[in-house]
């Protein structure tokens, strides 16, 4: 008997060795074939970027970087100190992906929350004829601009470090140096791992944390001078008057000679001419002209009349280097009598507040997955959207073209107290609110500029005096826009005078739902006193409700927190309150969509499904709950913009 088990171990042995041997061919013909795979993805990712760019606004002589990336993990972050970024041809361990691109979408475990190292690589051959033929060689420039990062971006191109940038949301560019005949490489390091004084704080956060490329990336090909900034002011006094339009312009000298340039413009029929000037080496001028427009036409919701603006910039014998485009509105938004007030009509906005990401890409959205959303906006009814991030450029040209207005804000968002009187930190929170005004204040659809969200309430003096500077630093740079920030209030907090610097003061009320300052907005019929007494406290700022809302995922009773009837009752009596205060200038609801928030989500469900925030009007695949109809027939009913 032992003799015979003897036997047949050693036949099993053979034969898992015989299975073992017939396998590692398999396994090194699919390693192989993988490795084949990725090195074909590398060479197709050598092609050219292609002409244009998915957002209409902004410099001739843009090219989209897109086709076939290259992505490697780096969980141990080892990659800087054995050279990844350095200028290899080879492929291994890199796997194909296309741009934008969210590297731990789909993963919500609390190390993709955390954060981590991603690498990025794009093989590019330069496009052909992009410069005209009278420009020399040498006034030849190519810059590479990115659209948004989480969070910190590390770029090298063949080899050479070119720039690094810090923060989310908004563009950054860098000069291409080091270019090449032939192939190029472009090496990204992005490391989405945030501090608790990153803008937004980490680690993690209250919306997750997707690492990556992840908006597009784009190539322009500037001949001597760049158009490098453009500002449009819209002067408009009263609804009857003529219309000034100021603009400034920054074109600065790619080259290390002087150039002679000049520089005119269009605002539909009317012609601005910014005269000419020589700029010396790597030099800027900062070009200003206006042009009167006699009887306006408006931009409004339901009105969105758009004027097309184009600048053209010349050599010294006339021949076209560059240009820029943009769709312009012009309108009147001020606070007047303590309420937002646009072309002279009165606001009672209602409206969403949302977030950039789908269960699929994270917070990669292509354009298609875009418009999906701003269709439910308008499906819904709401005029009106906020992030907590600056939205991207196809969205806020979706909201020009549609008439819906944006509440647009920087993620200052529930900073402790101990960074707001810290200098880096203040620093890089006034970088960040410059960068969204002067990238976005050209878009007609941009309400306010909002400096934060939820800072710690009751506000200490440090956080006055971040308050009271951002207000001052938004007004000096856009002077045509209120400026408002969401704030956390309950009953009993008092009036704070470290709010009295806002034009607008956004409120977020959870009555019956959340409970602060000690369970005052536990019963939610004590929503109604308590706004009046908001009003009290600020009479002479409008005020919103900037956040309300309720997680739903399930049938069940109306009694029952996170119940389907229980969003529908809830949003139904909020929006019910809000329609008898005529002062108030609008209300959005928290949240369009279900959304992945963080892994120990709960959001005040007794039952809740982590990570996923379930207060969505639309669940997280897109289909309506209850909720959705009744908003949108009380949306829809709703009038928001007075006579």
């Amino acid at each position: 008997m032992i003799r015979r088990l003897v036997l047949l171990s050693v036949v099993f042995a053979l034969a898992g060795a015989a299975t073992a041997l017939l396998a590692a061919p398999r396994a090194r013909a699919a390693g192989t074939a993988r490795a084949a795979q990725t090195a074909r993805a590398a060479a197709a990712a050598a092609d050219p970027p292609t002409p244009g760019a998915w957002y209409r606004d902004g410099q001739s002589g843009r090219y989209l970087l897109g086709g076939t990336w290259l992505y490697r993990a780096d969980t141990g972050d080892i990659g800087q100190a054995e050279g990844w970024w350095r200028n290899v041809a080879s492929t291994a361990g890199w796997s194909p992906v296309s741009i934008p691109n969210a590297y731990n979408a789909g993963d919500f475990s609390q190390t993709s929350m955390n954060g981590y190292v991603g690498w990025y690589r794009r093989d590019f051959r330069l496009p052909a004829h992009a410069f005209a033929a009278y420009v020399p060689k040498a006034d030849r420039q190519w810059i590479i601009r990115f659209e948004s990062v989480n969070y910190r971006a590390t770029v090298w191109l063949n080899g050479h470090e070119i720039g690094t940038h810090a923060g989310a949301y908004l563009p950054f560019e860098f000069d291409l140096r080091y270019l090449r005949p032939g192939v190029n490489r472009l090496i990204v390091r992005v490391d989405n791992r945030r501090t608790a004084a990153d803008l937004p704080p980490g680690p993690g956060g209250q919306w997750w944390n997707y690492g990556g490329l992840l908006r597009e990336v784009y190539l322009r090909a500037v001949q001597s001078a760049d158009l490098e900034r453009v500002q449009i002011h819209t002067l408009h006094p009263c609804p009857r008057c003529d219309a000034t339009i100021q603009e400034q312009v920054l074109v600065r000298n790619v080259t290390g000679v002087r150039q002679q340039v000049q520089l005119t413009g269009t605002y539909g029929r009317a012609r601005l001419h910014f005269g000419s000037v020589a700029i010396g080496p790597d030099r800027t001028w900062t070009a200003n002209a206006s042009v009167k427009i006699p009887h306006p036409g408006l931009w409004a919701p339901g009105h969105p009349k758009l004027y097309a603006a184009t600048l053209t910039l010349s050599d010294a014998r006339g021949r076209r280097l560059g240009g820029y485009f943009t769709w312009s509105g012009i309108r009147t938004i001020k606070v007047l009598d303590g309420r937002l007030q646009l072309n002279g009509r009165f606001l009672n906005l209602r409206g969403v507040d949302l977030h950039e990401q789908t269960l699929q890409s994270g917070a990669a959205m292509t354009p298609a997955q875009t418009a999906q959303l701003f269709d439910w906006v308008q499906e819904l009814g709401a005029r009106v959207i906020r992030a907590h991030y600056p939205v991207g450029s196809e969205m806020e040209e979706m909201a020009d073209r549609a008439g819906i207005l944006i509440w647009s804000e920087v993620p200052v968002y529930q900073v402790q107290s101990q960074y707001l009187g810290d200098p880096g930190w203040l620093a890089r929170a006034r970088t960040m609110l410059q960068d969204n005004i002067l990238q976005n204040q050209d878009h007609p659809s941009i309400l306010l500029w909002s400096i934060g969200n939820e800072l710690p309430s009751p506000p200490t003096p440090a956080e006055a005096r971040y308050i009271s500077g951002a207000v001052a630093l938004a007004h000096q740079l856009d002077p045509t826009r209120p400026v408002g920030m969401a704030v956390s209030n309950w009953p009993g907090l008092g009036c704070q005078s470290a709010w009295a610097p806002l034009d607008v003061i956004g409120d977020n009320e959870y009555f019956g739902w959340f409970s602060a300052g000690g369970g005052g907005d536990d019963d939610r019929d004590a929503l109604s006193p308590f706004l009046d007494t908001v009003r009290a406290c600020y009479p002479h700022q409008a005020i919103m409700v900037t956040e309300f809302g309720f997680d739903a995922d399930r049938d069940g009773p109306v009694e029952e927190r996170g119940t389907y009837a229980f969003q529908a009752d809830s949003v139904a009596f909020h929006l019910g309150v809000f329609a008898t205060k005529p002062w108030l200038s609008g209300a959005m609801y928290f949240a369009l969509q279900d959304y992945v928030a963080f892994p120990q989500y709960s959001g005040g469900d007794p039952r809740p499904d982590p990570p996923y925030n379930q207060k969505g009007l639309l669940d997280s695949g897109g289909t309506p709950k209850p909720a959705f109809s009744v908003v949108s027939q009380i949306y829809h009913a709703t009038q928001q913009l007075g006579p």
